[in-house]
């Protein structure tokens, strides 16, 4: 994570510069000058090793593997001017700057795949971060956090909709998106077809612990138990058992569901500033228990012995729909099949939707 806040450190300070005056050499030992992004336009130029061009500031909005030295490398194209006034478009990896900057690739790749907006956004939320929050208040770091998974959310819905290179086989190199955001961690998921970036809840809950009140530290701590094992958000939290790459069931009856409706309830009041994400665990955790499509790993007894506890505790942070709801779905546990609901995938004994 140290290496990642650094490099943002990097691609801040880049994104103050002006990219229509910088100055890069060719590195390859040739590379074509082309006419328009992509290996198969017509080639203008044949740069050469040593020789300078100009980074006229465009960048294609696809990249492209080129072998180099029996190693395979992976950029977007971007536009230059030679010494000699051609102008064309230039392989990226091809091509460093003058000076030394380790992050100049990332913000061409951020710049082809999300635009001068989001990686400004992105550069701008890094400086913050990176500054940390010592004699900051929760509110100035929540502020960022909220900040961080609207970005991520935005990055993510562009990634969904990339356009492809058009080249046969090409398989993108997405590693580096976790260099994107601070505090993230970049993971494949749906069968690896689709890229995410992860709140890396450690990360946060370090940050927020450097804030003059604990409002911030109320939340993350939740956040951690969420999900013990690493730290790092996923789609399975601890209320679920992962049975297959994209599915779960449902734990309720473990008392699990307690567990975290008690640490909610407690942090509900703890933490006013945080309530908005407390909010959205409650209803998680509730969708977990009433949602149709959910299946539950242990038997009926000890579901609706956890259900009836919940009813019984009286937690402050559900509401009176939210009493109904489980109300009503502790009654549908009386007869399972006759209800659609699947329990005891545990024992594999599995109780048979009745059929109508």
């Amino acid at each position: 994570m140290r290496n990642t806040v650094f490099l943002l450190g990097l691609l801040i300070a880049g994104c103050n510069s002006k990219p229509a005056q910088d100055q890069l050499v060719v590195v390859f030992s040739q590379i074509a000058l082309q006419a328009s992004p992509g290996k198969k336009s017509a080639a203008l130029h044949l740069l050469k090793a040593g020789e300078r061009v100009t980074d006229l500031g465009e960048v294609s909005r696809f990249e492209s593997v080129i072998s180099f030295n029996d190693q395979l490398h992976q950029s977007p194209w971007m536009l230059v001017q030679t010494a000699d006034n051609r102008k064309g478009w230039v392989f990226c990896a091809a091509v460093q700057p003058l000076r030394e900057d380790s992050a100049w690739l990332l913000r061409k790749r951020m710049l082809c795949y999300f635009g001068a907006v989001a990686r400004d956004r992105c550069a701008a939320l890094a400086q913050s971060v990176a500054g940390g929050y010592t004699g900051k208040t929760a509110q100035d770091m929540m502020a960022d956090y909220r900040k961080a998974i609207g970005l991520r959310d935005t990055l993510t819905a562009v990634l969904a909709h990339r356009p492809e290179s058009g080249e046969a086989g090409f398989q993108p190199d997405e590693s580096w998106f976790q260099a994107a955001l601070p505090g993230f961690v970049f993971q494949s998921v749906r069968e690896g077809r689709q890229p995410y970036l992860f709140a890396d809840y450690r990360f946060w809950s370090n940050k927020a612990q450097e804030t003059t009140d604990t409002q911030d530290d109320v939340y993350f701590n939740i956040c951690l138990t969420l999900f013990p094992a690493d730290s790092i958000e996923s789609f399975f939290p601890v209320w679920t058992f992962q049975t297959e790459a994209n599915k779960a069931a449902s734990m309720l009856g473990s008392g699990m569901h307690v567990q975290i409706l008690r640490s909610l309830n407690t942090a509900f009041n703890a933490s006013p500033l945080c309530r908005p994400e407390l909010q959205a665990i409650k209803e998680s955790l509730l969708e977990d228990i009433l949602d149709k499509k959910t299946v539950y790993w242990y038997p009926e007894d000890k579901i609706t012995a956890e259900l009836n506890q919940i009813l019984q505790e009286g937690f402050s942070c559900l509401g009176a729909g939210d009493r109904v709801a489980l109300q009503a779905r502790l009654t549908m546990f009386g007869d399972p099949p006759a209800n659609g609901i699947i329990v005891n995938l545990r024992s594999g004994e599995i109780s048979t939707v009745r059929e109508e």
